[in-house]
């Protein structure tokens, strides 16, 4: 097949979920098609080079300035109260994007455009000529009604809710002009199987490179606690904060040398502030995360917002950690409490769970054992790519 895919980036350096996701599955895509990469960009750049040493196409288009901070950002944020579409669409529209998508379908004959993130469906809405297909990583609108449930400054929780509804009603309109979709995970694939569609959403799994994260003999600090993940992402951000707001306390009173490390690139300023709380530590970019993994008595997850499924749990499970989690944490996933993950909600629940397992090593190494043996079983990245290859080749 010739395949081109649409992103907001090149996806590279491996240093976030979508990144590691997308990447993954775009190599096994180009093992045995013609794939090219649509992307804001740099066409020099070390990412783009990277692709075309896997035998990618790069084509790139000038970056936009989507800067979260600033006066030109809260001005954008508050005109967008005035727009039908919600800002991570209008915040990603360009066209000088649209102008290179709409030559190179007119140029080249691709079988399918992959929309590598739901809001580039707008890209795709008006091409007759070429099928295509969104990859959602996440229902957006469930994350936007997360972070309205669990906002309490009146005003944030208004624009907030304004946000939720027009993303809400973008997905219900943008999945039923492509002609396929796929999900990672059963729940998100059945918010769009309530849609109607013309088509079958297909659920393509996250996976985990198996060969890279392993089992570490490094020895273990029985006090010491991680989680891993993009500090820039919101629900990374409140996960730390409400772990170091709400369970960390509790965890104090019977472990008082207790330590969360919670590594990830580019932490905010308010979340660089929870790393003067005594027991937080936020590492910002590091060169290797398995260190932390492998250092780390429990492997965390304590989401509060979220959708599709944590390629983060997939890693600490291929390096056979145990691992406590939310339930929201551990969504999408097929994973079993007590049996090869640890499920806990509430912050006494949470810190409760990680007592019991800091405590009971026979537990810890059956949820760790069961976990890896999950991961080799149904999460190596070769058999996923293999399902989404077949879905491609099934479209009508």
């Amino acid at each position: 097949m010739k395949i081109l895919i649409i992103d907001e980036e090149f996806p590279y350096p491996l240093n976030s979920g979508k990144r590691l996701r997308t990447s993954n599955l775009t190599y096994e895509l180009a093992k045995e098609n013609d794939v090219s990469y649509l992307a804001f960009g740099e066409q020099e750049s070390q990412a783009a080079r990277h692709f075309k040493s896997k035998n990618i196409q790069p084509i790139a288009v000038t970056p936009l300035q989507n800067k979260k901070s600033g006066l030109f950002f809260y001005i954008k944020l508050l005109a967008n109260i005035f727009s039908p579409e919600p800002y991570i669409v209008t915040s990603h529209y360009s066209q000088e994007f649209e102008t290179a998508l709409k030559r190179l379908v007119s140029e080249q004959s691709f079988d399918v455009i992959i929309c590598e993130w739901t809001p580039y469906s707008q890209y795709v809405k008006n091409l007759q000529k070429v099928k295509s297909i969104i990859v959602a990583h996440n229902i957006e609108s469930d994350i936007w009604k997360r972070y309205y449930d669990n906002e309490s400054n009146q005003l944030k929780k208004f624009y907030v809710g304004l946000q939720y509804k027009k993303l809400l009603r973008f997905e219900k309109a943008c999945f039923k002009w492509v002609n396929g979709a796929t999900a990672v995970s059963s729940i998100d694939a059945s918010f769009m199987e309530k849609l109607n569609l013309h088509y079958k959403p297909a659920v393509i799994e996250n996976g985990v490179d198996t060969e890279f994260f392993t089992p570490s003999d490094t020895n273990i600090i029985r006090t010491r606690l991680a989680f891993t993940g993009s500090m820039d992402w919101r629900p990374n951000q409140d996960a730390a904060e409400f772990f170091a707001n709400e369970i960390l306390p509790l965890l104090k009173k019977s472990i008082p040398d207790i330590e969360a490390y919670f590594v990830g690139r580019n932490p905010p300023a308010h979340i660089q502030e929870l790393g003067k709380i005594d027991g937080i530590t936020i590492t910002g970019m590091v060169d290797d995360v398995r260190t932390y993994i492998a250092e780390a008595a429990l492997y965390i997850v304590p989401l509060r917002i979220g959708g599709g499924s944590r390629l983060k749990i997939l890693e600490a499970m291929s390096m056979q950690k145990p691992i406590v989690s939310t339930t929201i944490g551990a969504e999408g996933l097929e994973v079993t409490d007590n049996h090869d993950i640890l499920i806990a909600d509430s912050p006494q629940d949470f810190c409760d769970t990680i007592l019991k397992a800091l405590d009971d090593k026979p537990l810890c190494d059956k949820i760790a054992t069961n976990g890896h043996s999950l991961v080799h079983e149904t999460y190596k990245w070769s058999s996923i790519g293999k399902k989404l290859i077949q879905y491609l080749s099934d479209l009508k």
